[in-house]
C-alpha cells in the first residue's frame, strides 16, 4: 500500500484541516465557559463537537486517504458506510464533554476520554471499512488495540487541555492533536493487509476525490459560522452580565466626646462658709 501517491502536500493538508477545526472547536469550549445560561453553553459545546468531530478528525483522516492507493490496483469507497464517522464523532465528543463537566476531574476525564477515544478507534475501523478493492483486506487486531490505547490517551490530553484559556496554548494542543489523529491514521494503515485477487470482480463504490471535494469545500466554509459566532459573542456576553454590586455605605458611629487637654481644670464651685 503507497501512502503518498499525490504528495506530501496532502499530509499537510491534513495536519492544517485538524489543527484549523479543533482550535475553533477549543475556542468554542473556552466561550462556553462564559455563557450566562445552560441553553448557550450547549450550542457553545455543540459547536466544538462538530468542528472537532467533524471537521478536525474524520474531514481530516479523509484527506489524508486521498493519496491513499494500490501499486496494482484500484481502491474505491462506500460512501454510505464511509458516512458514518461523520456522525459519529461529533455524538461522541459532545458525549465526552458533557461527562466532564464545567470541573475536569479525573475520574470524569476518564469516563470522557474512554467515549471519544473508543469513538476515534471504531472510526478508523469503519473508514477502512468501507475500502473497496479487488480482493481482501485483513487488519491486524495488535495494531488495532494499539491505535485504541493510543486514541484514549490523546482524548484524555484533549479534554484536560479544556481548561486552558489563553490562545497560544490553545494553538500548541490544536497541532498537536491534529498530529497525533493523522499518526494513528497512519498507524492504522500499516495494519492493514490488501491481498489483490485478479478472480474476483473489480471493486465498486466510488472514487474518494471526486466525491471529496465538494464534502470538503462545505465543511471548511462552514467554518466561518462558529468564527463569526466568537467575533460577535463578547460584546453580546458583556450586555448580557448583571451590572455589578454596589457597596452600601457603612452607618456612621456617632463622636464620642473628645478627652480635655491635660493643661485645663474643670472649674470649681464655690462652697458658702456659714456665718456664725
Amino acid at each position: 500500500m503507497q501512502y503518498f501517491t499525490m504528495g506530501t502536500w496532502v499530509l499537510a493538508l491534513s495536519l492544517g484541516v485538524a489543527a484549523a477545526g479543533t482550535l475553533v472547536g477549543l475556542i468554542c469550549i473556552r466561550q462556553s465557559t462564559m455563557s450566562v445560561t445552560a441553553k448557550f453553553r450547549l450550542v457553545w459545546l455543540t459547536a466544538a463537537a462538530v468542528c472537532i468531530g467533524t471537521i478536525g478528525t474524520c474531514m481530516a483522516v479523509s484527506v489524508s486517504m486521498l493519496s491513499v492507493g494500490l501499486p496494482g490496483g484500484l481502491i474505491h469507497y462506500d460512501l454510505l458506510q464511509g458516512a458514518g464517522p461523520l456522525a459519529l464523532m461529533p455524538i461522541a465528543i459532545l458525549a465526552g464533554l458533557l461527562i466532564v463537566g464545567r470541573t475536569p476531574k479525573p475520574l470524569r476525564l476518564t469516563g470522557g476520554a474512554l467515549v471519544i477515544g473508543l469513538a476515534l478507534s471504531l472510526t478508523n475501523y469503519l473508514a477502512v471499512y468501507a475500502m473497496d478493492v479487488q480482493g481482501s483486506i485483513t487488519i491486524s487486531p495488535a495494531i488495532t488495540a494499539g491505535c485504541t490505547v493510543a486514541a484514549v490517551v490523546v482524548a484524555f490530553g484533549l479534554l484536560w487541555a479544556t481548561r486552558l484559556r489563553g490562545t497560544l496554548p490553545l494553538i500548541g494542543v490544536s497541532v498537536m492533536y491534529a498530529a497525533a489523529v493523522v499518526g494513528i491514521r497512519y498507524l492504522g494503515l500499516a495494519g492493514v493487509s490488501i491481498h489483490l485477487d485478479p478472480a474476483m470482480p473489480p471493486p465498486g463504490g466510488r472514487d474518494l476525490f471526486m466525491a471529496f471535494i465538494p464534502i470538503f469545500a462545505i465543511g471548511v466554509g462552514s467554518l466561518a459560522i462558529p468564527i463569526t459566532a466568537v467575533l460577535v459573542a463578547p460584546d453580546r456576553a458583556g450586555r448580557l452580565q448583571p451590572p455589578p454590586r454596589q457597596r452600601r455605605p457603612r452607618p456612621t458611629r456617632p463622636q464620642r466626646n473628645m478627652p480635655e487637654s491635660r493643661g485645663t481644670r474643670p472649674p470649681q464651685r464655690r462652697i458658702k462658709e456659714p456665718v456664725g
